[in-house]
């Protein structure tokens, strides 16, 4: 089994942090701009075209509406259904918080079960996306996202244990920093990796630990240039 992981296309929190270099108008569940719709669009024409060069099989993303609009269109083109998983967020979980510093972070629970899916009807949701939404909270701290990364991947080293699946997790950035470390079995990472959105990167062999190889990073092909976006 392989792993393709995708970042979500640029949201609004992204367009914000790029214009004004703070957080301050962000939103706690944050869609994609009209360029992440693009950008999850070229994804996924790229895919059908044969311009990219793995297609998943299957397709996982995070409950956040971001990475859902993300992989949405993927799911279109190809045909998949798109597996709603309540691990994929990103690192300290949705947030109701107003972007200054200075101010508490709170646990925000996410978009309503209705919500998401209104976005695809290819949407297959957990039990835990529920009408009230789907997080509990608490604010996730760094150490617990380390265990829910090594949750992730022993449940996808089971799931498709010896199989040919090339399996698509459209998740965050951050969340997908600790995902690779979780997959190397590299116990920590002095610097940062660059992952744009819509970037992929794509692990083999991942169901056999000590084995698994990282083909490549942050792939943007399917962009143009004035379309990539941080």
């Amino acid at each position: 089994m392989d792993i393709l992981l995708i970042r979500h296309g640029q949201s609004h929190n992204n367009a914000v942090f790029a214009a004004q270099g703070h957080a301050l108008g962000r939103l706690p569940d944050p869609p994609l701009t009209a360029l992440g719709h693009a950008q999850a669009r070229a994804l996924a024409a790229a895919m059908v075209a044969g311009d990219w060069p793995v297609v998943p099989t299957a397709l996982h993303c995070s409950l956040m509406s971001r990475a859902v609009q993300t992989a949405a269109p993927i799911a279109e083109a190809l045909g998949l259904e798109v597996h709603g998983h309540a691990e994929l967020f990103e690192v300290g979980g949705p947030l109701d918080w107003s972007g200054d510093d200075a101010d508490p972070r709170r646990a925000h629970p996410g978009s309503a079960a209705a919500d998401l899916s209104a976005l695809t009807p290819r949407l297959v949701l957990p039990s835990q996306a529920q009408q009230d939404g789907w997080w509990a909270g608490p604010v996730e701290a760094g150490p617990q996202s380390v265990a829910r990364a090594a949750r992730v991947v022993a449940w996808l080293r089971e799931r498709y244990a010896r199989s040919d699946e090339v399996v698509a997790l459209v998740s965050h950035e951050g969340f997908s920093h600790v995902l690779f470390r979780e997959l190397l079995g590299i116990p920590a990472v002095g610097g940062w990796i660059d992952l744009n959105n819509t970037g992929g990167t794509y692990f083999r062999a991942v169901d056999t630990p000590g084995r698994t190889s990282v083909a490549w990073t942050n792939r943007t092909t399917h962009l143009t240039s004035d379309q990539i976006s941080g």
